[in-house]
């Protein structure tokens, strides 16, 4: 854990989970986090576990970053990973030996599109009880960017941490929601409503 969520900590905060306060939302995120990684990369071994350590902020060396804001709710959505980690998904059998930065912007621009995909599976989901929002477009970063944006506990954030593991590889999620208007997400209820009539399985690989 870092000194400054130990110190947030013994301030007298700690960190209040997505799972605690609206199990719906909390589910559904966890859900397509996995159903969308299987559609763009076409891995059907994949499974959620929770993370070891939840409070720790920085959870690899790059993140990719996402934002889905609705009136009265602000929803951030990030694929933490070390490429020595991920780097099976984005190598072809037979190809040369890449370079670092080749790694890199395979990982960054495999994990953008994921984020897309997240984001906006959830703004479907949203849509379908009258909830009307938009996304940002991804970003990705240093993951020790986390030290200065987000080495804090905020008692107005709602937050979830799990890992997704396959065959040779493994990489971090975390989401924060924000809800500024409680009653608005009584409309929403979670069920498998078009999950997958968005056109199928997506494979960039």
């Amino acid at each position: 854990m870092s000194a400054t969520a130990e110190q947030s900590k013994q301030g007298g905060h700690s960190l209040a989970y997505l799972k605690d306060a609206h199990q719906h939302l909390y589910t559904m995120i966890r859900e397509l986090s996995r159903k969308r990684f299987a559609d763009i990369t076409a891995r059907r071994d994949l499974v959620i576990e929770e993370h070891e350590h939840p409070d720790d902020f920085i959870y690899g060396s790059h993140l990719t970053v996402i934002q889905i804001a609705a009136k009265d709710l602000r929803i951030t959505y990030k694929s933490h990973f070390n490429l020595s980690d991920v780097m099976t998904l984005t190598q072809r059998k037979g190809a040369p030996e890449r370079s670092h930065e080749q790694v890199l912007k395979s990982s960054y621009d495999l994990f953008k599109e994921y984020n897309n995909l997240v984001a906006g599976g959830i703004t479907q989901q949203l849509h379908s009880c009258g909830i009307v929002a938009g996304i940002s477009l991804p970003i990705a970063t240093s993951g020790f960017d986390e030290l200065i944006s987000s080495d804090e506990v905020r008692t107005s954030r709602l937050y979830d941490f799990w890992k997704i593991r396959g065959e040779g590889f493994h990489f971090t999620c975390s989401v924060y929601a924000e809800i500024f208007e409680t009653e608005l997400l009584d409309l929403f209820v979670y069920g498998d409503i078009a999950m997958d009539d968005d056109g199928g399985e997506i494979e960039l690989l």
